[in-house]
C-alpha cells in the first residue's frame, strides 16, 4: 500500500488519511521507523481502498454547476432547487427554493458567493457572540474567505477566518467548526487538551466532525 505523505510531530500513534484526491496520508509519531510505519498501513489496506471507493463515487456525483433551472444548492445540510425569477431584487433568495433573478444568470456563481459570504457571517457572528459571552472567548477579527481545503482557521492575533462554504453545512456542524476555531485561541495545536475542551462545549462534536469529513467535498459550487 503506497503511502504519499508522511507527517511527523510529538503524537503516540499513527493515523490514516485518505484525502478527497484519493492520496493517503499518515501521521506518526516523530521517532517512528518507516518500516513500522509501513506496516500499520498494510494491516489498515481494506479500509483505505474502501475510503478510496467512496470518496471515488462522491466525486462522480459531483458535477460542475451550470445555474440552470433544477439545479439543487446546498443551505444548511438541505439542497433547494433552483429557479429563475423575474424579480429584480434581491438578486437570489431562498424561500422553500433558491430563487434567481434572470439579470443575474450570467454570474450567477458570484451571486451565490456573495449570499453564501453574508449568511456564513451572520451565523458565525452570532455563534461566536453566544460562545464568547458564555466561556470567555475573547476574538479580535472574524473574516469570511474563499478557502477551497479550510472550513476555518484561527490566527496567532486572535482573528478567526472561515470559507463561505461553511454555511452549505448543517447549523450543529458550523456550531462544531466555530467551536473549535475558538478553543484554538486557548490551546494553539490538536493536542488531548485541545479535543478534552472542545467535548466539554460539545459532547457529540465527533458526530458533527464526522459528517464533515464524509459531506465535505460536496458542499461547494465548483
Amino acid at each position: 500500500m503506497k503511502i504519499d505523505q508522511i507527517i511527523r510531530s510529538k503524537r503516540k500513534t499513527i493515523s490514516l488519511e485518505v484525502k478527497p484526491d484519493g492520496r493517503l496520508v499518515v501521521r506518526a509519531p516523530k521517532f517512528a521507523t518507516k518500516a513500522h510505519i509501513q506496516a500499520v498501513v498494510d494491516q489498515k489496506a481494506n479500509w483505505v481502498k474502501k475510503t478510496r471507493s467512496r470518496l471515488v463515487k462522491q466525486f462522480q456525483d459531483l458535477k460542475p454547476k451550470t445555474f440552470q433551472p433544477g439545479e439543487k444548492f446546498w443551505y444548511l445540510g438541505q439542497k433547494y432547487t433552483l429557479r429563475l425569477t423575474n424579480r429584480q431584487r434581491p438578486l437570489l433568495d431562498l424561500d422553500g427554493t433558491f430563487s434567481l433573478s434572470t439579470e443575474a444568470q450570467n454570474r450567477a456563481k458570484a451571486v451565490f458567493i456573495a449570499w453564501y459570504r453574508e449568511e456564513t457571517r451572520q451565523i458565525t457572528y452570532d455563534l461566536i457572540h453566544t460562545y464568547a459571552q458564555r466561556y470567555g472567548f475573547k476574538v479580535k477579527q472574524i473574516r469570511i474567505t474563499s478557502a477551497r481545503t479550510r472550513w476555518g482557521s484561527c490566527s496567532s492575533k486572535n482573528s478567526l477566518n472561515f470559507t463561505y462554504r461553511l454555511c452549505m453545512a448543517p447549523l450543529d456542524v458550523i456550531e462544531y467548526v466555530v467551536v473549535h476555531e475558538l478553543v484554538h485561541l486557548k490551546v494553539h495545536n490538536h493536542s488531548r487538551d485541545f479535543w478534552q475542551t472542545v467535548e466539554a462545549i460539545l459532547p457529540n462534536y465527533q458526530k458533527q466532525r464526522a459528517w464533515l469529513k464524509k459531506n465535505g467535498v460536496l458542499l461547494t459550487l465548483d
